[in-house]
């Protein structure tokens, strides 16, 4: 009966520590996928089928961001040389700019 009750809890043990194993196995390869998404998006991806063109990285997203908003730029006043301060003066100019009387 010993013999019977130690190998149940030896069966229960080891059933303990697979489970045990089987979740943090879990967890970690979810933390390691997420970690390879975060690289791929840092990094970029070269194309592959379904994505013939590639993704591009992070650094590479980031430059066209600034590129749009440096072209933005033009239409703030910036003291004389914007496109906004060309058209103000032209308004001011024409006479644009003032209220309609009726």
């Amino acid at each position: 009966m010993e013999t019977l009750l130690l190998i149940s809890a030896v069966i229960v043990a080891v059933g303990a520590v697979a489970e045990v194993l089987r979740r943090a196995g879990r967890g970690t390869l979810t933390t390691g996928r997420k970690v390879s998404r975060l690289v791929d998006d840092m990094l970029g991806e070269p194309p592959r089928p379904g994505l013939p063109d590639g993704r591009p990285g992070l650094m590479t997203r980031v430059g066209r961001i600034e590129r749009r908003l440096d072209a933005l730029e033009e239409l703030r006043p910036n003291g004389g040389s914007s496109i906004k301060d060309q058209v103000d003066r032209n308004a001011h100019a024409t006479g644009a700019d003032k209220p309609e009387m009726r």
